[in-house]
């Protein structure tokens, strides 16, 4: 079991694995770049309901396009949740809206439905070790045209309070997260990126944190290996009103 001590060590190194392939980008021109401001709302309506919703936008120069998406209002259920404990399962369920400006080519429009369990694993440290598994059905129109591309994505992370004692996860405190997550393609059977995120976040008061991710992205064609493609730079400020307990970072849903 790992000491209390330990843990912003732990955390210090699951970031740096997180960001090792930055230093790959200075050195290849084909790598891109991704901006992403979000805004995440969260509203308990009692020990076992949230609504949500998420708006973000998308800069990529290399990729020639900007997005803008809107997601929500979902809903998360807590079935094993109780006065004083969210329980170990969430199940979340909301929709994005995405227009993109494809600048060499017509813009698109994008509506993608999402159900999703996430489960975390009990412990007396107050870290937050999960799984989160998402259906996707992603619906393009552009133009005239449209296609279909389902897609399931997997994740697991864990999130690391660098307080200490009753300070974990309270206001003016930091915590930090790593997690993987692979997505297939669920039309063409194919794995079709990874991604490694690293985060700093730090909780400024009961309702409200603000989170610096980076995500390094892994893709390739079908049958191929993936390799290094791009880094995907996002900053975060999640809301949680009008009422309700601190429930940072738990409440995390992103593009």
């Amino acid at each position: 079991m790992l000491r209390r001590k330990k843990y912003p060590y732990l955390a210090s190194v699951l970031l740096i694995i997180a960001i090792l392939p930055i230093h790959a980008a200075a050195q290849d021109k084909n790598i891109w770049q991704e901006y992403r401001p979000a805004l995440v709302l969260a509203m308990p309506i009692n020990e076992k309901w949230i609504a949500w919703q998420y708006a973000l936008a998308v800069y990529s120069p290399e990729k020639k396009l900007t997005t803008i998406g809107l997601a929500g209002p979902g809903i998360i259920y807590r079935p094993k949740a109780k006065p004083g404990s969210p329980g170990w399962m969430e199940l979340w369920a909301g929709t994005l809206f995405a227009w993109t400006d494809n600048y060499h080519k017509s813009n698109s429009f994008e509506l993608r439905p999402v159900v999703g369990v996430k489960v975390f694993v009990p412990n007396k440290k107050k870290l937050n070790i999960y799984n989160f598994g998402r259906y996707e059905y992603r619906k393009f129109f552009e133009g005239n045209n449209s296609n279909e591309q389902p897609r399931f994505r997997d994740r697991t992370g864990i999130e690391i309070p660098l307080a200490k004692g009753d300070k974990r996860w309270g206001p003016r405190t930091l915590y930090t997260a790593a997690d993987v997550e692979p997505l297939w393609r669920l039309d063409d059977k194919f794995l079709e990126k990874i991604r490694v995120r690293g985060t700093l976040g730090y909780i400024v008061k009961r309702r409200m944190a603000v989170e610096f991710i980076y995500h390094a992205e892994f893709a390739g064609p079908k049958g191929e290996p993936k390799k290094f493609v791009g880094n995907l730079w996002r900053v975060s400020l999640k809301l949680l009103f009008p009422r309700g307990k601190s429930i940072f970072p738990r409440i995390d849903i992103d593009e």
